[in-house]
């Protein structure tokens, strides 16, 4: 198949799908990456428009007739989008980057954090959950021997992660070998040692410090003359901090990561006192979105409404 008969596959699929929306009276339809995103990007959109009815696509025929979802499947339909049909996708490192095209002109919406899971994994958020699954109110103060400040958790994980952060976006564009995205990746996976929960997490946390530590010495001693300070500029213009990293790391690795920890927590802390009640941490968790509360999730509503005034 030619790359002009290729684009006419899918400027036809995209017809289809614009066709679909004025049968069905929807507002539009919106193709995201797979049906696991479809919590999110619906309680994004109807928090943003309330009366909206958005038909989500998880899923299309590629132009070979395979049947695939994923990012680089919604970019396919890129030159075909308007008011009726949007794609939504995590922003991965696109948004860090500047890729040009992600954005409400061309009908794009994007979570600016590194995916949807970062926005569930939002300080606040951990801490309504854990609250929860212990059976108090989301602003109880709890008592000391289960107290627990995600938020705070996440900062100083942050703190840790970020240098290497920088250093990671600063080398994909020097030397991509050396300190590669998978890398990375598997460099935020969080230990839990015994006593994980003292300190507000502490021990956590130390294996991640000296992990860290080891890997920004190499780095160092390697590129003595190495100058990101631009770099890390930029990226703090765009929103990442040394305070808000976890928003911008891989999504699947800090979940994956965080619900182990907290559910442990949880069910330690139940063990230890029969009187606590409460529900699954994890379907808490993914049952709620702060929103109104930081710059990433306000980001994508303005972008939301933007496109509907189109």
């Amino acid at each position: 198949m030619t790359e002009r008969e290729k684009k006419q596959f899918y400027e036809i699929a995209a017809k289809r799908f614009k066709a679909e929306v004025r049968l069905y009276g929807a507002t539009a339809a919106v193709h995201i990456e797979n049906k696991n995103d479809v919590p999110f990007w619906e309680k994004v959109l109807l928090h943003a428009y309330p009366k909206g009815k958005f038909r989500f696509i998880t899923s299309s025929r590629s132009a070979t007739g395979n049947v695939t979802c994923g990012c680089t499947q919604c970019m396919q339909y890129h030159p075909f989008l308007d008011n009726r049909f949007w794609i939504a996708i995590d922003s991965d490192y696109r948004y860090l980057g500047e890729e040009p095209g992600i954005d409400t002109d061309h009908f794009v919406l994007q979570t600016y954090t590194y995916s949807f899971e970062n926005h569930i994994c939002y300080g606040p958020n951990m801490n309504r959950a854990y609250h929860l699954a212990l059976g108090f109110e989301p602003d109880a103060i709890l008592p000391e021997e289960i107290a627990f400040d995600f938020d705070a958790f996440l900062k100083e994980y942050s703190f840790i992660v970020y240098p290497l952060m920088v250093w990671q976006l600063y080398l994909s564009n020097i030397d991509k070998d050396e300190f590669p995205q998978a890398v990375f990746h598997r460099l935020l996976h969080l230990s839990i040692p015994k006593e994980f929960w003292k300190d507000n997490g502490a021990p956590v946390l130390d294996i991640l410090r000296t992990r860290s530590r080891k890997l920004q010495l190499h780095l160092k001693n390697k590129y003595p003359d190495a100058d990101y300070t631009w770099y890390e500029a930029r990226c703090n213009e765009l929103g990442l901090t040394r305070d808000n990293c976890y928003l911008f790391v891989r999504g699947h690795n800090l979940y994956d990561s965080l619900i182990p920890l907290a559910s442990n927590l949880v069910s330690h802390h139940k063990s230890m006192n029969k009187m606590l009640k409460g529900n699954k941490f994890e379907n808490i968790l993914t049952s709620h979105i702060c929103f109104d509360q930081y710059h990433e999730i306000n980001a994508i509503i303005n972008d939301i409404n933007t496109i509907l005034k189109k």
